[in-house]
């Protein structure tokens, strides 16, 4: 058996979605990275202009990256930083009080390789509440990283993290236990 790559699925999306793409990625690269940083909240009000489901306490970087601004969801006082790629294939939820530091890159999509024909997997991505996800980190398609956890920078997350733990490593592992002094 051979993969058969010619009979890949080429549109896997709506027209809509593709035209939305369109419009997200002239706003994107022009716009989004012009907005003044101090005014964090003008972000985050465009990205609700494209469907997000967004606070106006959060922020993002003008160098993040989300491919799809209409399935994301992002609590309060959440914090995108420089460069963070948020490749949603589909949907990704962020709660309150999460920091995604630099580089970080969150990817819902992959392939299924056992078919051959290597049709896409769009798979969401939930992260909890008080998560720290340091610097270089990868976090996988399906992946849920529980309230509280810490991804340690370059870890790899490819399978789910329990809440009030610290992980790194590639694959990621388990360190410790957070614990938050009084």
């Amino acid at each position: 058996m051979k993969q058969q790559l010619d009979q890949v699925v080429r549109w896997p999306y709506s027209p809509m979605d593709y035209t939305r793409r369109i419009a997200w990625g002239i706003f994107k690269y022009t716009l989004w990275k012009f907005l003044w940083h101090r005014f964090y909240s003008l972000r985050m009000l465009s990205l609700q202009l494209f469907g997000a489901d967004v606070s106006l306490k959060s922020m993002a970087h003008g160098s993040t990256d989300i491919l799809r601004p209409w399935d994301v969801h992002l609590g309060e006082y959440v914090a995108l930083g420089p460069r963070v790629r948020l490749y949603n294939l589909n949907k990704i939820s962020i709660g309150d009080h999460t920091v995604i530091s630099q580089d970080a890159y969150l990817c819902g999509g992959t392939h299924d390789y056992t078919d051959a024909t290597m049709p896409l997997l769009r798979r969401d991505i939930v992260i909890g509440k008080n998560v720290w996800i340091c610097a270089g980190a990868f976090i996988g398609p399906g992946i849920t990283i529980g309230d509280g956890a810490v991804i340690g920078a370059r870890a790899v997350v490819m399978k789910d993290v329990k809440a009030w733990t610290v992980v790194s490593g590639n694959p990621a592992q388990f360190i410790k236990n957070r614990e938050i002094k009084k």
